[in-house]
């Protein structure tokens, strides 16, 4: 069992896109968990699209570290 997190940079997308992540807009796809339709793989940042500000990634990097955790005593 594992996860993977992807955050802010252009590669992540293309990362993403490669294990079966959805994307949009050239824009990694999550749900309010910052996970994605892939088991495991979260992502946060710029590559998740919307504002493209220090406040929106370190909330969004909070969300993902904490869902992470969840998901690692879960599984």
């Amino acid at each position: 069992m594992g996860f993977l997190l992807l955050f802010g940079t252009a590669s992540s997308t293309d990362l993403a896109k490669k294990i079966g992540a959805i994307t949009k807009d050239n824009k990694i796809v999550v749900d309010e968990n910052m996970a994605t339709n892939v088991k495991g793989l979260y992502a946060c940042g710029d590559c998740t699209g919307g504002l493209l500000q220090i406040a929106k990634a370190v909330y969004e990097g909070a969300t993902a570290g904490l869902s992470v955790i969840k998901y690692l005593k879960n599984n």
